[in-house]
């Protein structure tokens, strides 16, 4: 069942259908299978007149050509079999590397109760450049306690929220 959407005076039928009623070309007999290379020929002739055409006229105006020629040897398949197996081999060892770190990544790993809320870049730079607030070594420890324990040992180097 097709549906029909009303759309002023016309009405459209089928719109947003799969296309799924192209039938392959799958020859089974030998006259079949050269008619389909015929035809292919055919198609491959007529977009070589077209080039050719195009080419003719970016000649006569004077213009740039669509259809460059290509200058230069083309790569055997020896020169592809090497270029092929060097990224290969770079591929592989990234993945060799990165296995023997033996590093988590991705996702929230090595975060624990939740990420901190990001800082804006004002408090970045102050952060950065702003006093620095040097905690005794027999204070250790102390930066990660909570601010109102902080105040009580020592109000100068509790910090401020």
């Amino acid at each position: 069942m097709s549906s029909f959407f009303n759309l002023g005076k016309k009405t459209v039928s089928g719109v947003g259908q799969a296309i799924n009623k192209v039938k392959t070309n799958v020859p089974k007999t030998e006259l079949q299978k050269k008619i389909r290379d015929l035809k292919i020929a055919t198609q491959k002739s007529k977009a070589g007149k077209a080039k050719l055409d195009q080419t003719i006229f970016e000649l006569k105006n004077n213009k740039d050509f669509t259809f460059k020629s290509k200058k230069g040897k083309s790569e055997s398949n020896k020169e592809a079999y090497k270029r092929i197996t060097e990224e290969n081999n770079k591929v592989i060892k990234n993945m060799l590397d990165k296995a023997a770190e033996k590093k988590a990544d991705g996702g929230r790993i090595g975060r624990k109760f939740g990420s901190p809320k990001p800082k804006t870049n004002v408090e970045k730079i102050k952060q950065t450049f702003g006093p620095k607030k040097n905690v005794p070594s027999k204070l250790k420890g102390f930066s990660k306690l909570p601010e109102k324990v902080q105040q009580q040992m020592n109000k100068k180097l509790a910090r401020k929220v």
